[in-house]
């Protein structure tokens, strides 16, 4: 019995630590140098367009960039176009997709048996030859909105990427502009492991 309750938490715990969150961060930090020398920075324009089927591109990169301006300058960087130490640039992918659902719904018919004496009395019987029938249920589709967001910090003399920050995450779709709140918390979260 202790066996079996011990067991049963087991398979729990395994469950529930491999089944997947629903915003994943990521921070790769790719320098073999440090960071020490990286006080200006620049913006550099992306060449991604895919994702302006969704969102105005303009309005996004604004909001964008003065949530990292924000995150950057916590770390001491200052904004500079004119001499900058390193580069940020960006990707961003995002996709409707739909998720289908159906739940089985068992249905019990039961033989029904009415008096010749009162119609309005009613005997319900169940046999082996009248089983609950299961039926497909209810189809429910879920339009959602997934999107993987790539920034990247690149060394200005070397032309490499020194480190890189990712977010994924997938929510409802609700066909609206990412609100101002929404971009600064993923990318304050993205900043969380920027080295200093």
């Amino acid at each position: 019995m202790i066996f079996r309750i011990g067991l049963i938490i087991t398979a729990f715990i395994f469950l529930y630590s491999c089944s997947a969150p629903t915003a994943l961060y990521n921070t790769e930090n790719l320098s073999t140098s440090g960071y020490s020398q990286y006080k200006r920075y620049a913006f550099q324009p992306t060449k991604d367009t895919s994702y302006t089927k969704m969102f105005d591109k303009k309005r996004l990169e604004a909001l964008m960039s003065a949530a990292a301006i924000k995150e950057l300058s916590k770390n001491g960087m200052q904004l500079d176009t004119a001499n900058p130490d390193c580069f940020f640039t960006y990707k961003l992918i995002v996709n409707r997709n739909y998720e289908v659902s159906q739940e089985q719904k068992v249905e019990y018919n039961p033989n029904v048996y009415t008096p010749a004496f009162d119609n309005d009395a009613k005997i319900y019987t169940f046999s082996s030859d009248n089983r609950p029938v299961t039926y497909a249920g209810r189809l429910s589709v879920d339009t959602l909105r997934e999107g993987s967001l790539v920034i990247d910090m690149i060394d200005r003399k070397q032309g490499n990427v020194v480190w890189r920050s990712s977010a994924q995450d997938k929510t409802q779709e609700t066909f609206q502009q990412p609100t101002p709140d929404r971009v600064n918390e993923i990318i304050h979260k993205m900043f969380k492991k920027f080295p200093k």
